[in-house]
């Protein structure tokens, strides 16, 4: 009876350890994605050539001093799908660019290399993108012990709702990540999810190659599935 009463007490020692670091970390991110607005609008106007630290292929990117608002992996015109040429024209400004041809207005389609789509892409859609080079807002799991509570297995798929909460920690030190996931199925097609904190998963102990997972705070109560 009293190791069930240590363990419970460990337990909600770490849910409160990780309450306060989601909170710390998302007041940081916070203000550095407010931050970026005015930093973005500047910097765009000097694009550098770089390469990419995912794949290799040249990309532009911020220059050095706006490193933190830079996105290292896809640069300033999008993956390498060419997804953000795609679609940059309809999504930014909200899609305020469709809707005024629709009222006739003599709008030019938008190319993914213009200042507005790459201040879009950099500062709206993926804001401070570089933050999660830093140690302290990426969970190296493949050089984690990870364990967790509620379900092994959880996605935003159809079947597989439920929630989990994963501590990722390096052996040996008292570094701790924590991430929390809730995806809870609502109709067949639509659920209710919550992630806050790193997302790292339980599938994640043991992979040696597996890249660092960053952080992530989001609430969708309608997300398609």
């Amino acid at each position: 009876m009293l190791e069930n009463i240590l363990l419970g007490a460990v337990r909600c020692l770490v849910v409160l350890f990780a309450l306060v670091q989601w909170s710390v970390l998302a007041l940081a991110r916070l203000a550095s994605i407010v931050l970026g607005l005015p930093v973005v609008a500047v910097a765009a106007f000097f694009p550098q050539a770089g390469v990419s630290a995912s794949d290799g292929r040249p990309i532009v990117n911020l220059p050095h001093w706006a490193w933190l608002w830079g996105n290292d992996f896809d640069g300033l015109d999008g993956d390498k799908r060419a997804w953000w040429a795609e679609n940059c024209d309809a999504l930014v400004l909200f899609g305020l660019l469709p809707l005024l041809r629709r009222l006739r207005l003599p709008v030019p389609a938008l190319p993914v290399t213009s200042w507005l789509a790459r201040f879009w892409w950099t500062a709206v859609r993926n804001p401070a993108n570089n933050m999660r080079l830093l140690p302290l807002f990426s969970c190296p799991v493949g050089e984690c012990q990870i364990g967790h509570l509620g379900q092994a297995v959880v996605e935003d798929k159809p079947g597989l709702g439920g929630w989990q909460f994963v501590v990722a920690g390096r052996p040996g030190r008292l570094n701790l990540w924590c991430g929390f996931y809730l995806v809870r199925e609502l109709t067949s097609t639509r659920a209710f999810v919550i992630r806050l904190g790193f997302k790292i998963k339980p599938e994640h102990a043991g992979a040696t190659g597996e890249p660092a997972k960053g952080l992530t705070f989001k609430v969708n109560p309608w997300k398609e599935i």
